[in-house]
């Protein structure tokens, strides 16, 4: 159970308030020796009311570790600049390309450099009809710690990739600012910015409802991505009352006699990784018309085209919200999507 603050705490932190609020403009608090010796607390009671204020939003912590006024945030990251820790570039997918543009947008006209850092076993993917291979959680913190002794002091804040483990990030020191991790993560060690997978998954299942559709088939492209996982969790919820039959793309992703037999048995194919849905297009549109399901995407990076159906994301944005987080401290919510080409459906078998 957590311990009451004590008065001289509770006197403390006011104190702190009148002092952040009469601050001159990019000025810094009192060294925390200095505070601790006017409040009659140690310096380290000091610390932890200042890091609690700083999670309320009442105080901005530099990547110095010096307190300022939240208004001073903006001014004093000017140049600062934002590492992306994540895989290596040619594993990019066009869904981290279209972040770190945004990112990169941002950060150019803060003037603050971009700084790549990647890991090389992160994952591993041939094809989108092979499964990835992941790092294990243990690879993944040997990678953090290396990485994170390449980067640079008084970095502003760190963006990680969704991939990276619970425990590699909570075994890892960062000498900087804010840190977030993109898509998916659990909060504990990085802020999270992701995708509203529920409305995703709900936007699905509702189109499904609206053109009558009754044979639902989940498509899985592969295991043990988060992102992935939690988008599939979503989906299966949302079509709880369809009872869909669910299969794994690797299973049929070179069997196209295993293929016509799922399209003749499904009004709906719901794919929630954008690669696999685009090969499983390509695929389907080779079948004769009347045997074609819908197929619809739902990751959101527009991979897909007509006369397949698909959400939309402005993952660009993301990448814009979470630089902006980092370097002037604007808040952003979920992302959610929008529908596109969903009057092609007309267009396919029932």
């Amino acid at each position: 159970m957590p311990r009451k603050p004590t008065l001289l705490a509770r006197e403390a932190r006011a104190g702190l308030l009148e002092q952040i609020e009469s601050l001159p403009q990019n000025t810094c608090l009192q060294p925390l020796g200095m505070l601790g010796g006017k409040f009659h607390l140690h310096p380290s009671t000091i610390f932890r009311l200042l890091r609690d204020m700083a999670a309320e939003g009442l105080v901005w912590q530099s990547p110095t570790g010096k307190f300022f006024s939240v208004s001073a945030r903006r001014n004093t990251l000017r140049g600062a600049s934002v590492c992306f820790i994540g895989r290596e570039m040619w594993n990019w997918s066009r869904l981290y390309q279209e972040i770190l543009e945004g990112v990169s947008e941002v950060c150019s006209a803060n003037a603050s450099p971009l700084i790549l850092l990647s890991s090389r076993s992160l994952v591993r993917q041939e094809a989108a009809a092979v499964a990835p291979e992941f790092a294990s959680p243990r690879s993944q913190a040997a990678d953090l710690a290396n990485l994170a002794a390449a980067v640079p002091r008084g970095c502003a804040g760190f963006l990680f990739d969704h991939l990276w483990s619970e425990k590699a990030l909570g075994k890892t020191k960062w000498h900087g600012g804010e840190r977030i991790q993109l898509l998916h993560g659990t909060g504990r060690h990085a802020g999270v910015l992701s995708p509203d997978y529920s409305a995703c998954a709900k936007m699905a299942a509702g189109f499904a409802t609206e053109h009558g559709m009754k044979k639902i088939a989940l498509v899985i492209p592969f295991e043990g991505d988060p992102a992935i996982d939690i988008a599939l969790r979503e989906l299966r919820l949302a079509f709880a009352s369809f009872s869909p039959a669910e299969f794994h793309y690797t299973e049929i992703a070179c069997d196209d006699c295993s293929l016509r037999k799922l399209a003749c048995r499904s009004d709906l194919l719901v794919c929630p990784e954008d690669n696999v849905a685009g090969e499983l297009a390509n695929r389907i549109s080779l079948l004769p018309a009347k045997q074609r399901p819908v197929l619809f995407g739902t990751q959101g990076t527009g991979v897909l085209h007509a006369p397949n159906i698909r959400l939309r994301i402005d993952y660009r944005r993301l990448g814009r919200a979470a630089a902006s987080r980092i370097l002037h401290g604007v808040a952003c919510s979920p992302l959610r999507p929008s529908l596109v080409d969903a009057s092609a459906a007309g267009d396919f078998k029932r």
